[in-house]
């Protein structure tokens, strides 16, 4: 792609055109590639709420592409992973589009982005200068292949896709794959940062991992979005691994950090069979983590079955990790109550914890339009199969 104005001020022009009629028409523009400039168009759109910053600038900017701009990361856990950088100097062997390694590097002595992929690098060089990051060197190569450099911290993001463009989860059938290359690495940083897929067994991944010092699930509005690995120094001065849980949620940011040793030894506290007035249901990133035994002595609530990852107490915890809810009233089920519930409750956001029906088949036999201040849980209490009936506390 030759990026020159002519190309720039079409994308620019044609943005909130549609693409496919673009396409179309392309012989009406004979000076303009226009298959180019589609993809960049596309790539944009994609950071609009993702990379608000890059975005701004994106009039300066030469995307790598589509996929490359679905897949890097957001704003804020890119800028989250900063904090995760020991020392002054970084080194990206997964380079991508660059945004990890461009807030990870804000502030440090030396940064090196690495990327095997011509069109990557061209495109990382043009906007690291755009942006104003001079502190960062571009080298084009397979990061397995080229010497690895010796710096503080080393970050990875290994690609989730194996031949056939198959999603893959587990950390071994990832490429690279950093279980077998951990100990090189190690031995040319103090630090190494691994961002996993979310869908990956953490507790599996630990197993086969070493000098594991962090664990952090992190979420953007409810929804888990990556998971990272940090190895070799540690930076606190806590025994064991650390497991942090962080979502980026629209009005607060939910925080639960804990050693993951707590968790191992924590005996859980369970309802008696009943609930109480208030109902908790953890937030993603603890769901993930599976954090279950410890909440029930750390914010003095208890679960609601062995299965049932809920919990209850008679006083609000307010500061517990999840959302919190008021209960109004907790129904024994059955299909005679099932009928009647609709005249009730015509409207509810329902959630199935441990229950013998889904929350998409409950809402199909109760006939319950999705939605509105009501909240329904079907869960497993004591044996007992209930619905609860709550509202947001």
């Amino acid at each position: 792609m030759e990026w020159n104005q002519k190309l720039r001020d079409f994308i620019t022009c044609h943005f909130d055109d549609d693409t496919d009629s673009l396409l179309l028409a392309a012989g009406h523009y004979p000076d303009v590639d226009v298959v180019a400039a589609v993809e960049q168009i596309e790539a944009r759109r994609r950071l609009r709420n993702k990379l608000p910053e890059w975005f701004a600038a994106a009039d300066n900017l030469i995307m790598g592409g589509r996929v490359p701009a679905e897949q890097c990361s957001s704003e804020q856990t890119a800028k989250y992973k900063r904090g995760l950088v020991v020392g002054d100097s970084l080194c990206d062997l997964t380079g991508g589009m660059g945004v990890d390694l461009f807030y990870m590097s804000r502030g440090l002595q030396r940064a090196i982005y690495t990327e095997r992929q011509t069109h990557l690098c061209e495109a990382a060089r043009h906007n690291f200068a755009v942006l104003g990051a001079e502190n960062i060197d571009v080298r084009e190569g397979d990061g397995r292949e080229l010497p690895l450099p010796d710096v503080d911290t080393i970050y990875l993001d290994p690609a989730r896709r194996a031949e056939g463009d198959k999603r893959v989860y587990e950390v071994a059938d990832c490429e690279p794959n950093v279980i077998e290359w951990q100990d090189e690495l190690l031995s040319h940083c103090r630090h190494l940062v691994t961002k996993i897929s979310p869908m990956a067994d953490i507790h599996r991944t630990l197993e086969r991992l070493h000098r594991v010092t962090d664990v952090h699930v992190v979420a953007v509005k409810g929804e888990c979005k990556e998971i990272l690995i940090e190895q070799g120094e540690r930076r606190g001065d806590g025994e064991g691994v650390v497991v942090h849980c962080v979502d980026f949620l629209p009005k607060e940011t939910v925080a639960y950090h804990y050693p993951l040793s707590l968790e191992a030894s924590a005996v859980a506290a369970y309802s008696d069979g009943g609930v109480d007035a208030y109902l908790y249901e953890p937030d993603v990133t603890l769901m993930k983590a599976q954090a279950f035994r410890a909440l029930c002595g750390q914010f003095d609530v208890r679960k609601l079955d062995a299965n049932t990852h809920l919990y209850t107490s008679p006083v609000l915890s307010a500061s517990f990790p999840g959302r919190r809810f008021v209960v109004e009233e907790t129904m024994d089920f059955s299909s005679k109550m099932l009928k009647t519930l609709k005249r009730s409750i015509p409207q509810a956001n329902i959630t199935s914890r441990g229950f013998v029906l889904t929350a998409d088949e409950l809402r199909k036999r109760a006939g319950i339009k999705d939605g509105g201040e009501v909240y329904l849980f079907a869960a497993t209490v004591g044996g007992r199969k209930v619905i609860i009936h709550c509202r947001k506390a």
